[in-house]
C-alpha cells in the first residue's frame, strides 16, 4: 500500500520547528533558495489579499530556514514589504549558537540608497546578510540625482539594468527558486521581475518551482509554459502609450527578451517536463503546485523537490 503523504504536517523529516534550545534539521544545509514573491492584480479576484501572500512565503521561507538552507531575496524596504518580514521571521528564528546567516537580502540602485547605518546594523542584528550588487558596466549611475523612471526613458533603462544585473547574480548563488505571485504590469524591469527571475534561473539550469495558485505573474508563466497564449505576455499588452513605445524601440537592441515574441521562444524551451527534470517533482507534482492554494500542500511539494538537490 502506498504511503499517505501527510500535506498538514509537511513530513517527518523536514519538520524542524524552530524553538531557542532545539537542534535544527540540516537537510538543506550549505543551499542557497531564492523566493521570488510579490503582490499582483490577481489576489483580490481570487479572494485573497497580501496578507495571504505573506503567509505562504513566510511558511515557505520559515521551512527553508529551519531545515539548514540559507533563504536569498532581492527586494527593497518597504514598510510592510517582503524584506521587513523576512527580517522579522529572521529574527525569531535566530540560532542561539550558529553566528552564520540564514537571510541573505539583495539590494542594487537605487535600492541601495536606503541603506543606512541603522539599516546595516538592524540587519546585522537579526543575522540578515545584505549583498549589494554593482551597477551593470553598460550604464552610468548618478547617485546623487533623482531618476524618473516612469517619464525619463533612459532612466528607465538604468533600472531595468541594475535589476537585471541583481537577478543575473542572484540565478548564480542561487540552488533554486521559488515563486509567487508578482506583477505583470506598473513594474520597472525589462519584463515582470518573477518570469526575469525564472528565465534567468532556468538559463543556469537550476530547478524552479511555480507557485501558480495566488495568480500574478507566475500563474502567467505557468500558461505559457504549456503553450497557451497569454494576452499579458505580448508587446501589444506591454507596450501601450507613446512613452512605452518609444521606449520599446529604445531597448530593442539592448535587452533581446525586452521584446516578448522573443522571451516566448526563450521560455518555450523550458517546458513542463523540462521543468520537471529540473525540479525534481513528477509533472503531475508540478500540476498540483500549478493551482495548489492550500499552504501546507505547498510547502510539502516544494521541500520534496529541495531536498533532490
Amino acid at each position: 500500500m502506498e504511503k499517505k503523504i501527510d500535506i498538514s504536517g509537511v513530513e517527518p523529516g523536514l519538520l524542524a520547528k524552530k524553538v531557542k534550545g532545539i537542534k535544527e534539521s540540516v537537510v538543506f544545509k550549505g543551499k542557497k533558495i531564492a523566493i521570488s514573491v510579490s503582490e499582483n492584480e490577481d489576489l483580490e479576484l481570487l479572494g485573497f489579499t497580501n496578507q495571504h501572500l505573506n503567509d505562504v512565503s513566510i511558511e515557505i521561507a520559515r521551512y527553508i530556514t529551519a531545515n539548514g538552507a540559507t533563504a536569498m531575496y532581492g527586494g527593497d524596504l518597504r514598510v510592510g514589504g517582503f524584506t521587513y518580514f523576512f527580517s522579522e521571521l529572521s529574527n525569531q528564528y535566530q540560532r542561539e549558537s550558529d553566528k552564520s546567516h540564514r537571510f541573505v537580502n539583495y539590494f542594487v540602485f537605487p535600492n541601495t540608497k536606503a541603506i543606512t547605518p541603522e539599516v546595516r546594523i538592524e540587519f546585522h542584528q537579526k543575522k540578515i546578510e545584505i549583498k549589494e550588487v554593482k551597477s551593470p558596466p553598460s550604464i552610468e549611475v548618478e547617485e546623487e540625482r533623482d531618476y524618473y523612471p516612469w517619464i525619463s526613458i533612459e532612466d528607465r533603462y538604468v533600472y531595468c539594468e541594475c535589476f537585471k544585473e541583481m537577478r543575473l547574480q542572484m540565478a548564480k548563488d542561487s540552488d533554486a527558486r521559488i515563486l509567487v505571485g508578482g506583477k505583470v504590469s506598473k513594474f520597472l524591469g525589462y519584463i515582470p521581475g518573477v518570469i526575469e527571475e525564472a528565465l534567468l534561473t532556468l538559463k543556469e539550469d537550476k530547478p524552479v518551482f511555480l507557485v501558480g495558485g495566488f495568480g500574478g505573474a507566475t500563474a502567467k508563466l505557468i500558461s505559457l509554459l504549456k503553450g497557451d497564449k497569454v494576452h499579458e505576455l505580448s508587446n501589444n499588452y506591454q507596450y501601450v502609450g507613446k512613452f512605452l513605445e518609444k521606449y520599446q524601440d529604445f531597448v530593442a537592441d539592448k535587452c533581446s527578451y525586452a521584446n516578448y515574441e522573443n522571451l516566448k521562444s526563450e521560455l518555450l524551451f523550458y517546458n513542463i517536463d523540462a521543468l520537471s527534470k529540473l525540479n525534481g517533482l513528477t509533472m503531475d507534482e508540478n500540476e498540483i503546485l500549478f493551482t495548489s492554494k492550500n499552504i501546507h500542500e505547498i510547502v510539502f511539494y516544494i521541500m520534496k523537490g529541495l531536498k533532490k538537490l
